[in-house]
């Protein structure tokens, strides 16, 4: 995707985790806080020329939806967009603030599964964890907006 289209999305998710008790509304708030944090670290990615900002996006590792003239078609790729930190792994350096971004978001993404999916019980500290994680991984892509603007 393009580094405007991520940010769009992040405002949209955003928009709606505010709307949101984190605790009483844990599982959209936490896919909220996930997907916009993904957004992030690839908009992030974008701007470090780490990976392509495109008109694709990703439906699964190394497959991509591209533009044709019927709308989208889905083609295989090298790393475009990544799904989830880790998913595809990226294989080229990354920067160091872009790191610590996948670090938070590695932090959010180790209670998916036992809070979305498995029987682990939403707590307070669990929702302050992972807003933490995800205020620290958008604070560093405005960091990296303001100095890419620079």
């Amino acid at each position: 995707m393009l580094v405007t289209s991520h940010l769009e999305k992040i405002d949209r998710f955003e928009a709606a985790m505010a709307r949101l008790d984190p605790l009483d509304d844990f599982e959209l708030w936490f896919w909220s806080a996930m997907v916009s944090g993904t957004n992030a670290v690839n908009a992030a990615l974008h701007l470090a020329q780490v990976t392509p900002a495109e008109h694709a996006y990703p439906s699964q590792p190394g497959v991509y939806y591209v533009p044709d003239a019927q709308g989208h078609r889905p083609a295989l790729k090298e790393l475009g967009d990544v799904l989830h930190v880790g998913r595809p792994p990226i294989k080229a350096p990354v920067p160091p603030d872009i790191h610590r971004m996948m670090e938070a978001m590695e932090k959010i993404e180790a209670f998916r599964d036992p809070c979305t999916r498995g029987d682990m019980q939403p707590s307070a500290e669990i929702v302050r964890e992972c807003d933490a994680a995800y205020r620290e991984c958008t604070h560093l892509l405005r960091k990296r907006l303001e100095e890419h603007q620079s």
